[in-house]
């Protein structure tokens, strides 16, 4: 039967949203000198939330684990390559498995992109809260791979968006109204612990957001800077 079932917890949806507006803030400000110490901060926050996200991928609810769409085998993701092709949906309420790889790697540019830019200087307006504490040679790789690696993360969104219309559209699957309040078609599966809708997670996910974010800034928007 295929009923709606809470998948997304509320710090995943928040999480998937403030990304979104973060991502276009910053492709909006990256080449804004009166901007730039606003980018900064959004990218320090960025960070953070990075480090959240990799730690809700072991300690949050089970659809936000990465163990639920990694692929055990190359056959695996092989079907569901097929799957996408042939306009079928995968029978899990969560992530499609090529649609985690997109998790991994927009994980991955956007840590690589926040990272980098705390290590970039332009020499005359800006210093990032790393630069001071890294060999030169370094400072010097981070500010010339800053640009394209930030390129990538803005060609992987768009990406994303046309993943998520075809899935919409073509597939007609409920993404985006799944990230909204949280539920999906649950595809006959029944869903195990722990469940993304209880109080414990949710506080548990706000003591985790607070102290990614918090101490993100705290060590590169303070105590470096």
């Amino acid at each position: 039967m295929n009923v709606r079932v809470p998948v997304w917890d509320v710090w995943v949806r928040l999480g998937h949203w403030a990304i979104v507006v973060a991502i276009a803030f910053q492709w909006y400000s990256g080449e804004d000198i009166g901007l730039i110490d606003a980018h900064a901060t959004v990218g320090i926050l960025l960070a953070g939330w990075v480090v959240f996200r990799i730690l809700w991928g072991f300690v949050g609810p089970e659809y936000a684990r990465f163990q639920t769409f990694t692929p055990k085998s190359p056959q695996m993701l092989y079907q569901s390559i097929v799957r996408l092709i042939r306009r079928e949906s995968e029978p899990t309420p969560g992530h499609s498995l090529i649609g985690g790889l997109g998790v991994y790697l927009l994980l991955t540019l956007i840590g690589m992109a926040a990272l980098t830019g705390m290590a970039s200087t332009d020499d005359i307006f800006f210093d990032g809260p790393l630069v001071s504490v890294l060999p030169r040679v370094w400072v010097d790789w981070a500010s010339s791979s800053h640009h394209l690696i930030t390129k990538l993360v803005f060609i992987t969104a768009g990406l994303h968006l046309l993943a998520i219309a075809y899935h919409s559209l073509a597939m007609k699957e409920p993404l985006v109204s799944g990230m909204i309040h949280g539920q999906k078609p649950s595809h006959g599966v029944q869903l195990s612990r722990p469940r993304a809708d209880t109080t414990a997670m949710r506080v548990r996910g706000a003591l985790l957001m607070a102290a990614c974010l918090g101490g993100s800034y705290s060590l590169f928007g303070l105590y470096l800077s």
